[in-house]
C-alpha cells in the first residue's frame, strides 16, 4: 500500500475532483445535498495541496 501511495499519492485529488464534480451535479437535479459538494471540494482542496508539496507537514493540521 506505501508503495502504492508513493508513486499514486500525488495524482490521488483527481479522484476526489471526480466524486465533487458528481455531487455538484446532483445538486443540480435538486437530488443532491450541499453539504457533499462542500465537503468533497474540501477534500480536494486539501488533496491538491498535499499532492503538489505546497502543503508543508508543519503547516498541516492533521499532522502531529
Amino acid at each position: 500500500m506505501r508503495k502504492f501511495l508513493t508513486k499514486y499519492g500525488r495524482h490521488f485529488w483527481i479522484l476526489s475532483l471526480l466524486v465533487t464534480l458528481i455531487s455538484l451535479w446532483q445538486l443540480t437535479r435538486s437530488i443532491g445535498d450541499p453539504f457533499h459538494v462542500f465537503m468533497f471540494g474540501a477534500f480536494t482542496y486539501y488533496f491538491y495541496l498535499k499532492g503538489t508539496g505546497k502543503l508543508k507537514d508543519e503547516d498541516d493540521p492533521f499532522v502531529e
